[in-house]
């Protein structure tokens, strides 16, 4: 258990208090918790995240110390689809011989939780993960490349610190590409919050419904996006960081941002679950 807060002297006597009811024992200034490597510059108040020992015992656990670095963690034009699992007994014995030990699942939640440092893999884990139940070569091979990725930016930290201007500004920006599941054509909707510059938040998922326009697969994703500024504003109140002007979301679809602003009934939108409209009222 961590315990942080703005005063030293409370934070001995909580623990104090803890130890009266419970066998704890403190291990002093954070240095790890849940394998994650926690360093400080106090003089320029920051906090550098790492989980590179982890990505280490990964690359080793799967024998993929020593390949070659790659640039990104998904092939440019990657082409992913349930076609691609193995259907007859002769397909599955072959996958299993190309495994060679390595269990896909295992590996897919070994990478889920290097995304806690890494939110640039997001989106690739995200997708091989949908391929779990029956994965294909072509499946393992694409996590074998986020293997690759992560050893080439194994020394990067996630930073967390303040503006220079000593603001707590929590800002957001999202996105999603347009019905580019081969197999069931939903789009993916992503987006990436910063507190004072520091990625605090993100996520990549597949929407739950068939967007017919790249504007409904934005305001749909805009709309997940707004909830989850919502909530984070009530946690940055609650921790005493009340956000005293209204959060910017950055999107690069005008109409998206048309839609959102213009209360008119569009024909091109009216078929848009109501549960999205919602973000109107927000921006108001």
């Amino acid at each position: 258990m961590v315990v942080a807060g703005p005063n030293g002297i409370h934070i001995m006597s909580f623990k104090s208090a803890l130890a009266e009811d419970f066998d704890i024992t403190d291990l002093g200034e954070l240095r790890f918790m849940l394998g994650i490597l926690i360093t400080c510059d106090c003089k320029r108040r920051l906090i550098y995240l790492s989980q590179s020992a982890y990505i280490h015992q990964i690359l080793s656990c799967f024998g993929m110390q020593d390949a070659m670095p790659v640039f990104t963690p998904l092939a440019v034009k990657h082409n992913l689809f349930t076609s691609q699992s193995p259907i007859s007994e002769a397909e599955k014995r072959a996958y299993k011989d190309y495994l060679d030990g390595i269990h896909y699942l295992s590996l897919i939640g070994l990478l889920l939780f290097a995304i806690q440092t890494q939110p640039d893999i997001q989106f690739a884990v995200s997708l091989v993960a949908q391929f779990g139940g029956n994965p294909g070569i072509a499946h393992l091979e694409a996590a074998k490349c986020i293997l690759c990725y992560l050893k080439g930016t194994v020394d990067f930290k996630l930073v967390l610190g303040r503006q220079e201007n000593g603001g707590f500004d929590l800002v957001g920006w999202t996105d999603s590409n347009w019905g580019q599941d081969p197999d069931d054509r939903r789009s993916v909707g992503s987006f990436v919050f910063d507190i004072a510059e520091g990625c605090m938040s993100w996520s990549s998922k597949k929407q739950s419904t068939v967007a017919t326009s790249s504007v409904e697969a934005e305001y749909v994703t805009s709309a997940t996006t707004t909830k989850e500024a919502i909530w984070l504003r009530t946690l940055l109140e609650e921790l005493n960081f009340t956000q005293i002007t209204a959060t910017i979301i950055k999107a690069n679809n005008q109409g998206c941002i048309a839609l959102a602003y213009n209360p008119v009934s569009h024909s091109r939108a009216k078929h848009i679950d109501i549960r999205h409209y919602f973000i109107r009222e927000q921006i108001q």
